[in-house]
């Protein structure tokens, strides 16, 4: 596999160094692809499949699938045919987002980490919590076991875009159990917008940086040039650990700069609050809307400990405009 450097400056600062694997779950389902197979058509009906799926330091596929994922729509909110949980059939919550998943729709996590989805369980591992979920029965947990080289990630293909999209937002809602120990010059990336099926086509994603500190931070594709990469550190207080602290989203917006520009800018926002002033904005190879995959988890890089984390996600949505 292909060596790759996330390296972001948090704070004062930069965490410089080659982090070992890419940001990408490739070779965790079989094909190694980020999900190349998801269907862009809008039919919610997607095959979870068993026994397919095998990370690295994972039991498997052989757990039990239940109904359906919620998968992508073209053409309007109804993104779920039901199952176990709700969240993503209301229109309410969803709005006019192309993708949803409340993890709701399966009993073991076994059965979730199949196709559509790719998983690498790499210094940690995914289980699903039930207490105190915001949508029960599941939301998605991922502790680490390793303080470097963790590369624990689930990642999916999103729809094809029929026309080119002015913004790309991935959102969830979040608890943060753990971020504690990280170093001045390591970062753990938590989720992030894909610029195709793995991180060597370019990625944007939320981070977790020394103190800790909320970033976005931005990688481009090994042959995109110098420099690869960059962040820039929230302006308010980190989340409180412990507690579901509401939605949070990374979102890019292309041309940025205005009409007629080829500029683009990456926001965090929790809540309804955007947390970097200004945005950080991207390079030109980052400045233009691609095949997007969304990855969720933990993807830790830079010199000394990305420390122990600990976070659970629930009512995923990836929206375009």
């Amino acid at each position: 596999m292909r060596f790759v450097s996330w390296a972001a400056p948090l704070g004062a600062a930069a965490a410089i160094a080659a982090c070992g694997q890419g940001f990408t779950a490739g070779g965790a389902s079989g094909g190694g692809d980020a999900g190349p197979d998801v269907a862009n058509t809008g039919d919610d009906e997607v095959d979870t499949g068993t026994g397919s799926s095998s990370g690295s330091g994972s039991s498997g596929g052989n757990g039990e699938a239940g109904p359906p994922h919620e998968a992508s729509v073209s053409d309007g909110p109804s993104l779920s045919e039901g199952g176990n949980g709700d969240w993503c059939s209301d229109p309410q919550h969803v709005g006019s987002a192309k993708f949803c998943e409340d993890f709701d729709e399966n009993t073991l996590i076994t059965g979730f980490l199949a196709p559509p989805w790719t998983y690498s369980e790499n210094g940690a591992s995914f289980s699903f919590d039930h207490l105190g979920v915001p949508s029960p029965p599941n939301a998605l947990e991922v502790t680490t076991s390793s303080t470097s080289q963790v590369n624990t990630l689930v990642v999916r293909s999103m729809p094809a875009s029929v026309t080119s999209p002015t913004t790309q937002r991935l959102e969830f809602d979040l608890r943060i159990d753990q971020a504690s120990g990280i170093g001045v010059t390591a970062a753990a990336a938590v989720a992030a917008i894909l610029y195709g099926d793995t991180v060597d086509s370019g990625a944007v994603a939320l981070a977790f940086g020394n103190g800790p500190t909320l970033s976005a931070v931005y990688l481009q594709a090994p042959d995109a040039g110098l420099p690869g990469f960059g962040s820039a550190d929230a302006t308010g207080a980190f989340p409180t650990l412990g507690q579901w602290d509401g939605r949070f989203a990374i979102e890019i917006t292309f041309n940025a700069g205005g009409s007629g520009t080829s500029g683009a800018c990456a926001q965090v926002y929790v809540g309804a609050a955007p947390q970097l002033s200004p945005c950080l904005k991207l390079p030109s190879s980052l400045s233009h809307p691609a095949q997007a995959s969304i990855a969720l988890g933990v993807y830790s890089g830079g010199i000394g400990s990305t420390g122990t984390i600990g976070l659970r996600y629930d009512d995923v949505t990836y929206t375009e405009q």
